[in-house]
């Protein structure tokens, strides 16, 4: 198994747009590595856990774990 970590990172980027780049990003892997099984960690510091999870639960198709949050900020 190969672990690959990439980090993004932007104070400028809205709640909708990040939305936008994980998506983005699904689609990608679901074209370029359609037998591969993934996972995406995502640390978003300035939204709450169910804005997270709403941003998770929104990308189609949906990972085959989770959504899973994690962080201090409840909500």
């Amino acid at each position: 198994m190969v672990k690959v970590k990439l980090t993004l990172h932007s104070s400028q980027l809205t709640k909708e747009e990040l939305q936008h780049l994980i998506q983005s990003i699904r689609d990608c892997e679901q074209i370029r590595f359609p037998d591969k099984e993934l996972s995406i960690w995502i640390e978003v510091p300035e939204l709450t856990r169910s804005e997270c999870a709403e941003i998770l639960t929104s990308i189609k198709p949906p990972y085959k774990y989770g959504p899973t949050t994690t962080g201090l900020i409840s909500g």
